[in-house]
């Protein structure tokens, strides 16, 4: 047979015109279309018209007339694989950006796909195995499909890739971030399917997990402080109503336009989270853990909590993922608990993150239904022994000083944040504090009698619900009574109140009697499909267990 020449190359037409560049799919059987192929790159120093006239039809919309066909395709594609030696020059550089953009995904339903998809899937590993400096193309596109659910390929590819190539896993974190699809533009479905897709990426890159969580808590996060911001001027019945589709239809057009935002940022917080909640449900079992993959995955969790979780103003939702699974075991739980501490009474550390972990702990302990006996009443020894340590050390600061000055009492807002959340987890926990009918463990009754009188006056800088609710429990259980201070409190604040001009007057209330941000972490989640997963675990505030005649505002 001779050697084919630039003479008589197979063309994709042989009709007596010459210009004609376009190829009849009718004229071609697959036989002739292989050999076509590799004549086209044979002949490629001296021609480059053929691999033209592929990369042209590649370009062409999916659906088109003249566009390649999937057999075609293939056989392109098995041709290259072969030959991927002869593709490092410009003409095969206009044919490897046609394939690479080629939308693949858009005919996975077409009769012929899988056996397509594994030759696209091969020549991708080939092409940068052959030649990595396309490694970076390769890498982006597939990761910018994770937005998509069918993704098989995609993962297969990348693990052949990793192996041939291990110094490609270096470019793949800010590939995921570049690509991560935005908060608020993209849909449920893309951002749900990305987070799962980065999921299945840590099955084989390991050493990804960090920064792989990262991305998806702090994604979460705009969520959650987005939704949080729309939800401000919303009562609860009306969060639940609206989220649950139970809003009224009759509503004005702002109001329409702020509901499908809320329900937008609702339903992609709660696929995230429940997604996150479910696909590691298995991954801490003592198993798990003692072959050390769950304590690297709870270790990073909890230390992206710390970093990024923490600091952040009024979360609502994400947190719950590590109230979740803190309590798959008790050494979670206390790891947990270790790191609120350390954070809470770090002097290190800023006072607001401060007042936030203990806000945390309080929250934690209250609701946390798989907490031990044990670790309830260690929280609670450990905090009565600090603020007993703080009465003992400062009071005579308040007796010298007073809170005569502006701010004079924000000094000591950490030790009244510690004592709202004794409160706080007394009013959840107080059946279990009791050892008998008169006792209580850490001698709590004794010390809320002497706390309440000290000089610092708690109940007066406190959450006004949280002392209220207190106050009718403490009464109820003989365990002190409060109601005579906080009707001194309520006199003594109207009489300061109106012996100044009013600016004046609410400027010094806000800063000497403000009371503790109500922010309790753990507060019912509104995310329906996350709180089904949360709920077994869940302690909810119930009026009438734990206070008789507490009204129906006093939820807390």
């Amino acid at each position: 047979m001779s050697v084919l020449t630039r003479k008589r190359v197979i063309s994709p037409s042989d009709s007596p015109n010459k210009k004609q560049n376009t190829m009849s799919d009718d004229q071609f059987s697959e036989k002739m279309y292989t050999t076509y192929v590799k004549s086209a790159l044979l002949s490629l120093e001296t021609d480059a018209l053929p691999i033209n006239t592929i990369t042209d039809k590649i370009n062409l919309p999916i659906g088109h007339p003249e566009s390649i066909t999937l057999p075609q395709f293939q056989i392109v594609l098995n041709g290259l694989v072969s030959n991927t030696s002869r593709l490092d020059n410009t003409a095969c550089s206009n044919l490897i950006f046609a394939i690479l953009r080629y939308n693949w995904l858009d005919i996975a339903d077409t009769d012929g796909y899988h056996r397509f998809a594994e030759s696209y899937s091969q020549f991708l590993v080939a092409l940068v195995s052959t030649l990595p400096k396309y490694l970076h193309e390769v890498t982006n596109k597939l990761i910018q499909e994770f937005d998509s659910p069918n993704t098989t390929h995609h993962h297969e590819i990348l693990t052949k890739i990793i192996k041939y190539v291990p110094t490609s896993i270096n470019s793949i974190p800010q590939l995921l971030q570049k690509n991560f699809p935005h908060h608020i533009s993209s849909s449920t479905k893309e951002l749900t399917n990305y987070v799962q897709n980065l999921v299945r990426v840590l099955d084989y890159t390991p050493e990804l997990q960090f920064s792989i969580w990262q991305l998806i808590i702090e994604s979460s996060i705009k969520l959650d402080v987005e939704l949080q911001n729309e939800l401000d001027d919303l009562d609860d019945e009306e969060i639940e109503d609206l989220i649950s589709g139970e809003e009224d239809s009759d509503s004005e057009d702002e109001w329409e336009v702020t509901t499908t935002s809320i329900k937008s940022l609702s339903s992609k917080l709660d696929s995230i989270i429940s997604t996150l909640l479910t696909t590691t449900a298995n991954s801490f079992t003592i198993e798990e853990l003692n072959n050390g993959n769950g304590v690297n995955l709870f270790n990073t969790i909890n230390s992206l909590f710390k970093s990024h979780i923490l600091p952040t103003h009024f979360t609502k939702s994400i947190q719950f993922i590590l109230f979740h699974i803190t309590q798959f075991q008790p050494e979670l739980a206390d790891s947990y608990l270790v790191l609120l501490i350390d954070v809470a009474f770090n002097p290190s550390e800023i006072l607001e993150k401060r007042l936030k972990a203990m806000q945390y702990l309080s929250s934690y302990i209250a609701r946390a239904k798989n907490l031990s006996r044990h670790q309830v009443i260690f929280i609670v020894s450990y905090l009565v022994g600090w603020l007993n340590k703080f009465i003992i050390e400062r009071e005579q600061e308040v007796e010298s000083s007073g809170d005569k000055q502006v701010g004079g009492m924000e000094r000591f807002k950490l030790f009244y944040a510690a004592f709202q959340a004794l409160l706080y987890i007394f009013c959840f926990r107080h059946e279990l504090l009791s050892t008998t009918e008169n006792d209580w463990e850490c001698d709590l009754d004794k010390f809320f009698q002497r706390a309440i009188l000290t000089k610092f006056n708690p109940l007066k800088f406190c959450d006004e619900t949280v002392v209220y609710i207190f106050a009718k429990l403490a009464t109820k259980l003989n365990v002190c009574y409060c109601y005579s201070i906080i009707e001194h409190n309520k006199r003594e604040r109207m009489l300061h109140t109106n012996a100044l001009p009013s600016a004046v007057g609410n400027f010094k209330q806000k800063q000497e009697f403000l009371d503790l941000e109500a922010y309790f972490p753990f507060d019912p989640l509104v995310l329906p499909i996350s709180k089904s997963i949360v709920s077994p675990n869940y302690i909810e505030w119930s009026e009438d267990t734990h206070a008789e005649e507490t009204d129906s505002e006093d939820d807390i």
